[in-house]
């Protein structure tokens, strides 16, 4: 090292002494052109001798200690002369051009404040750049564009042009004609430094912000149009796909590849969590959007909190309180009950397993109630807490729960007593929940000896008087709400809580001597037939319902362990029942039935009782999550196996369940449950019955009539057998007028089919059947809409969702929509037509403003229909990208990107079909399932690439299709690679039918972004001998994607301004060099 040093000290420093007199009249002395020469040559011929004798591995240490060498000259001349050797040793072949070019750059010594260094480094480097590899050109752009911000915002006007050589360096990198690297490579490092919203540094001008711009139409052949109106339907079997997924910690979309997308792509799309948070049953869809895994918090190092859902979970319970003051009646299973129902629910769930905390939103509640006067709803949200604080603060710190009284503060300014509510409705369990969270503090603060112990609030003595008189009552009665009240209170008070909840046990047990004769020989069972209301268990509180199930569950355990011949009480069973549809008690309720009670009732041979619980899944539970499902099946199967239970009737019990499982499972629901139960997937379900895991597979044999579930056996009915009822509309007819018909007296008005089909369809003739006209269609897309946008009142009537067929109000919607369009006597291609011009066709019933939301119900409805349905919309893309505006360059003189754009079309009231059909594509394909998608590829290579010829019908295809890349990266890799190789074919037919490219550029950009975010190296092979065959101005702009060694540019044409890149500067010219992969 030293030996290195001493060696390259003499070389250099033998051409750069100088007289004494010249440095003592700096300036003065001239050396000619010849002696500057001399003395060059002589450098160079000294240095080379040197450096061919040093290693590989000194190379790069070398070339730094030269550059600290001119970097610590003080004389201009001298640095000036050692520039020059160093140009010249790149320009000879001496020096490796990226080697030199990264240690000038990244020298500690090149700063703003020494300008000639400055601009004699950013000259040299713009001179020999040329010559680095296309990865070494990406490397120092991002260092140069660092430096630039080492300049201060003023500076003296005599120093900027020395200065603004490194922007010459920026600028020729730039440079789309001289192709030094990828210019998605350049746009990528611009965007780490200036993400959207940070302006570039002075120095650069619009030089950045401009290159950035060019980027645009990239960003938008990426991007699906109006994604942030687009909505799910919850529990739909589309929801739960990559679509939906937002960052956990911004709410943003998953965005790939820093490109400048527009404004509204990178917002957090609060809305879209909002509108899924206020679905019934929507908490996993809810987990699967937001990647919260709840499997992790076994592990205290994983707890996942999600600031972002706290914030929509306050910003729900707001609105409740808003709502709560206009709504007169609470009891009456109107809105606002559903409401807070709903938000228990989500609460305690989202809470109990920590991604939200529970003190961060209550301190928030304060904040955004504070000062609004919204005391109307306080009871129905103290109730809500509640729920949390009953269940969870004997395991937590009473600090986590004290934010609660800064609440109460707010919303219970009365300085005199509460009156004790009318306790014969079930209203009044929620005007003492207050009261019942203080006792819960109270009862804390005394078990851990805290100082923190709080007076009961003076308003609130008589609502704790009345509880502690009540509890004093031994003989408690079922006729009003009494004994709720005292299991809310006093559920973490042992000693109190065994009388109310004794009592409840009580009456569903029956007294133990009773008995009551059931159908069959000598089937008897336990006396008690009246189960606990249903306006009772929604009155007690999660934990009470949590020691009520248990109770009922051991009680169970312990009948099976006794071999009793008496079978279980009426009431006990549908009490049960009943408890099992809260998902809030989830842990003990379906859980517990699934994967402990029933495998202890099996392993006791207590086919009685075994038989009780099967009949008990099959007709009294609803909404039952798909891997429970799977699991007891699993168990059923293994039950099917044992000798005993070859009793006739208990062995067509264990079939008809799991035939009725198996009918009501979609196979996107079983496909995700397979490896859940096994190591294995190929062996399904079971190694022994080929009959069911074929049945499970196909999830339909669709042979039994399912009474619970009406619209759904239509709806799989008419899907599944679509082909073969297709020319036989008077058996659809019948097959629909049978089943709703037969519900129409335990049914409302409105639940299920439209007034016009009730009318029109059902009472048409065989051989004059009814034609719907648009405003029909309109009319049953508009009722979805509405229904999704919450329109109060809905289209359908209320109801307790959680005992309904379907789990939300958007999915029964959707579902019966479907049905009466199957049900029609008109064929899916017409019915699929009619759907599609509902917004491609002007149609006086759709409004402007809110287009984007009847394009997604569209999109619900025709992705939910068989095939023939939704496969019109390839016949309506055809005919787009076979018309005039895409076909003939006269035909739409500008930009083309432009006429792509659905929403600046459709604001400036310029919307063409090309858009509009875009748009509508993109929100059909957006919630298709990744099986409707995988038809994409085929319909690209088979009916697009014959009819691809030019620019505009290039762009259209990368605009309608480039935005599902990410999806078929994550769902279907080989469909990503078929539709990768497609994209390259088209650009081939076009290249070969085209004078020129003016949009190359935005193509160019997109093929590469294409590379880097999605196909990798796996489509090169093909690619390679596509690009070869293309025009030299493409074939330069591909040739990083490709092995070819070298490109020739001297045949590229010149260039067009309008390229959608910035104009090339008469400097900047091609270089010829070689590409390393």
């Amino acid at each position: 090292m030293v030996q290195m040093e001493t060696q390259l000290q003499s070389i250099f420093e033998e051409v750069v002494k100088t007289e004494i007199i010249e440095e003592a009249f700096p300036g003065m002395f001239m050396d000619t052109p010849e002696d500057e020469k001399t003395k060059l040559i002589s450098c160079l011929g000294a240095f080379r001798q040197f450096w061919g004798g040093l290693s590989q591995e000194s190379h790069e240490q070398c070339i730094q200690w030269i550059v600290k060498f001119i970097h610590g000259q003080h004389s201009p001349k001298r640095i000036s002369f050692l520039y020059d050797c160093l140009a010249m040793a790149v320009e000879t072949g001496l020096l490796p051009p990226r080697m030199v070019c990264e240690s000038l750059i990244n020298s500690d010594t090149l700063e703003w404040e020494r300008t000639q260094l400055w601009a004699l480094t950013f000259k040299l480097v713009r001179k020999i750049i040329g010559g680095v590899d296309y990865k070494g050109v990406r490397d120092l752009l991002k260092v140069i564009l660092e430096k630039t911000l080492t300049i201060p915002n003023t500076v003296s006007s005599a120093v900027v042009q020395q200065l603004l050589a490194a922007r010459e360096v920026i600028a020729y990198i730039l440079e789309r004609n001289a192709c030094l690297l990828p210019a998605y490579f350049a746009v990528t490092e611009i965007r780490k430094l200036y993400p959207e919203g940070k302006l570039p540094h002075w120095l650069l001008g619009n030089l950045v912000s401009d290159f950035v711009d060019t980027f645009r139409p990239t960003a938008r052949i990426n991007s699906i149009c109006g994604r942030c109106s687009l909505l799910p339907v919850v529990n739909n079997s589309g929801a739960i796909c990559n679509s939906w997924k937002l960052d956990p910690a911004t709410l943003r979309f998953p965005l790939k590849g820093l490109l400048p997308y527009d404004k509204d792509l990178f917002e957090p799309q609060t809305a879209l969590l909002r509108y899924v948070l206020e679905q019934p049953y929507s908490r996993d869809m809810v987990c699967n959007m937001l990647g919260l895994n709840k499997q992790t918090l076994n592990i205290a190092q994983h707890k996942q909190r999600c600031p972002v859902l706290e914030d929509q979970l306050v910003d729900l319970v707001v609105y409740a309180m808003e709502r709560s003051e206009t709504e007169e009646k609470f009891d009456d299973g109107g809105t606002s009950q559903l409401l807070w129902q709903h938000l228990s629910s989500q609460l305690i769930f989202f809470v109990l397993f920590q991604f939200a905390s529970f003190p961060h939103m209550v301190l928030s509640l304060h904040q955004k109630l504070a000062g609004r006067g919204l005391i109307k709803g306080r009871d129905h949200l103290m109730w809500v807490l509640l729920q949390f604080i009953s269940g969870s603060i004997q395991k937590n710190a009473l600090a986590d729960f004290l934010p609660v009284m800064k609440l109460f503060d707010l919303l219970y300014p009365e300085k005199e007593f509460i009156p004790v509510p009318d306790i014969n409705k079930p209203q009044s369990t929620h005007a003492f929940a207050m009261t019942c969270i203080w006792i819960h503090l109270n009862r804390k603060a005394q078990n851990d000896n805290s100082k923190l112990q709080i007076p009961i609030p003076h308003s609130l003595k008589l609502h704790h008087e009345f509880l502690q008189q009540s509890l004093r009552n031994k003989s408690l009665q079922m006729n009003d709400y009494k004994i709720a009240l005292l299991c809310n209170a006093y559920s973490t008070n042992s000693e109190c809580f065994t009388l109310p909840m004794g009592a409840l046990v009580e009456t569903i047990y029956g007294n133990g001597i009773m008995r009551i004769p059931l159908p069959g020989t000598s089937c008897l069972a336990s006396g008690s037939i009246t189960p606990l209301p249903m306006n009772l268990l929604d009155s007690l509180t999660v934990h009470a319902k949590m020691s009520l199930i248990h109770s009922i569950a051991t009680r169970v355990i312990k009948l099976a362990h006794a071999k009793s011949s008496v079978a279980l009480a009426p009431a006990l069973v549908e009490t049960y029942s009943r408890l099992l549809v809260y998902m809030e008690i989830e842990s003990l309720g379906i859980k517990g039935f699934i994967s402990q009670l029933l495998p202890t009732v099996f392993k006791s041979h207590a086919w009685g009782i075994l038989h009780t619980l099967l009949e008990m899944f099959s007709y009294r539970m609803h909404h039952i999550q798909p891997h429970y499902r799977v699991q007891l099946l699993s168990h059923l199967h293994t039950l099917a196996a044992v000798a005993q239970t070859n009793q006739n009737q208990l062995h067509l019990c264990v079939e008809s369940t799991a035939l009725r499982l198996i009918t009501a499972l979609g196979s996107s629901e079983v496909q995700p449950q397979f490896t859940r139960f096994l190591s294995d997937p190929k062996t399904v379900l079971s190694a022994e019955s080929e009959e069911l895991n074929r049945a499970l597979i196909l999830t339909l044999a669709r042979a039994t009539h399912v009474t619970d579930r009406p619209v759904t056996y239509l709806y799989n009915t008419l899907h599944y057998y679509e082909m073969h009822l297709r020319n036989r509309e008077s058996l659809k007819r019948k097959l629909v007028h049978a089943i709703i018909g037969s519900l129409k007296d335990n049914r409302p008005q409105g639940w299920c089919l439209s007034d016009t089909y009730l009318k029109c369809a059902m009472n048409a003739r065989e051989d004059n059947p009814w034609v719907p006209d648009d405003s029909y269609y309109c009319k049953l897309i508009g009722r979805l809409v509405d229904t999704m946008a919450g329109k109060s009142p809905g289209p359908f009537p209320n109801c307790d969702w959680r005992f309904n067929e379907f789990p939300n109000p958007a999915a029964h919607a959707l579902h019966v929509t479907c049905v009466e369009l199957m049900a029609l006597a008109v064929s899916g291609q017409d019915v699929g037509n009619a759907l599609l011009n509902v917004v491609l066709k002007s149609q006086p019933l759709v409004p402007r403003e809110n287009i984007t939301a009847w394009m997604n119900a569209i999109g619900l409805i025709i992705t939910a229909l068989p095939e023939p349905y939704w496969i019109v919309l390839h016949d309506r893309i055809v005919s787009v990208i076979s018309s005039p505006s895409l076909t003939s360059e006269t035909e739409w003189v500008g930009y083309p990107f432009r006429l792509f754009d659905f929403t600046a079309c459709h604001q400036s009231y310029s919307e063409m079909s090309c858009s509009y059909t875009l748009a509508l594509a993109h929100a059909v394909w957006h919630h298709s399932s990744i099986g409707q998608l995988s038809l994409i590829p085929k319909f690209l290579t088979e009916v697009l690439l014959p009819i691809v010829k030019t620019e505009f019908q290039l762009l259209y295809v990368y605009h309608l299709v480039g935005p599902f890349l990410q999806r078929f990266q994550q769902e279907r890799t080989r469909c990503m690679i078929e539709i990768g190789v497609a994209f390259y074919d088209m650009l081939l037919n076009v290249d070969q039918c085209s004078t020129h490219l003016n949009y190359m550029d935005p193509i160019c950009d997109f093929l590469y972004h294409m590379k880097y975010m999605f196909t990798g190296d796996s489509v090169k092979e093909q690619v390679e001998k596509i690009i070869c065959n293309l025009k030299p101005a493409l074939k330069l702009r591909l040739r990083f994607i490709t092995h070819i060694s070298k490109m020739e540019p001297a045949a590229v044409p010149p260039q067009a301004i309008n390229s959608g890149s910035p104009a090339p500067q008469s400097n900047q010219v091609p270089v010829s060099l070689p590409v390393t992969q």
